[in-house]
């Protein structure tokens, strides 16, 4: 028990130090801004989205910069980091506009339907018109090949990954997506990994389970290569799903 807890805490320390000690920067835009969102309004993976609300001057200068950033002929690891910050600025942007929401998919919500018009908004990025959907799947998902991408992408809501602590540099974003992966699998919220029984995993590898096995062939092979607990993953462990919170992740 006291070296689970040793491993756990370990991890959940390295996810919240992925970034350099100073702001971090890809080609010709700097992250100072998204850091000092994180670092006032973030606060034990929860968001306070009423004191970001009443100080949004940070982010807009972040979205700012990065509607004028143009990253593709920056280094891969830049873009990714780039992109995935883009996106999770982005997703906290359309919380704030709305004061007092209280999950996503009540964005465009029609007679207690829930939607999600919420990733479908457009604004520009990069210079070009893109919904939050365009940004994951068809930047990111189809663009990079990266499975662990979908452990630093924040939705604002409760089953999400937690929203990193710091913004991403391409210069430690292997080591951020690495750890991102490791703290997310220990988190008994999100998954529940016992390896002598069945893997009850966040609905996250349900619904992108191609990105996932096309590494390695399997879901139970991506899981023991980024498990950082005790026990090896069975080859033929049976796998479940557990339904998604779709709650904010934070307060007003």
């Amino acid at each position: 028990m006291i070296r689970r807890v040793l491993t756990v805490g370990l991890v959940a320390m390295l996810a919240l130090r992925w970034a350099e000690p100073a702001h971090a920067m890809s080609p010709g835009l700097s992250y100072a801004a998204l850091d000092t969102v994180l670092a006032q309004h973030l606060h034990d993976g929860r968001v306070d989205y009423g004191t970001l609300a009443r100080d949004r001057g940070p982010l807009d200068r972040f979205l700012a910069a990065s509607r004028e950033a143009r990253p593709e002929n920056w280094p891969r690891s830049d873009q990714i980091a780039f992109w995935v910050n883009v996106y999770n600025a982005r997703v906290l942007d359309g919380v704030i506009r709305r004061p007092g929401l209280r999950s996503v998919l009540d964005v465009g919500k029609t007679l207690g339907v829930p939607t999600l018009g919420f990733f479908h908004e457009k604004g520009v990025s990069a210079g070009r018109e893109l919904a939050l959907n365009d940004i994951e799947h068809e930047i990111l998902r189809k663009g990079f090949h990266e499975p662990r991408v979908h452990f630093v992408l924040n939705c604002a809501s409760a089953s999400c990954p937690a929203l990193p602590a710091r913004a991403l540099s391409g210069a430690t974003l292997e080591f951020a997506l690495d750890a991102a992966a490791g703290a997310f699998l220990l988190d008994r919220a999100k998954n529940q990994i016992a390896p002598d029984s069945a893997l009850r995993l966040s609905s996250i590898f349900k619904w992108y389970r191609t990105d996932f096995e096309g590494p390695t062939g399997s879901l139970q092979v991506f899981i023991q290569r980024h498990w950082r607990g005790r026990g090896v993953i069975k080859a033929n462990a049976p796998v479940r799903f557990l339904d998604y919170d779709w709650s904010l992740n934070g307060h007003w």
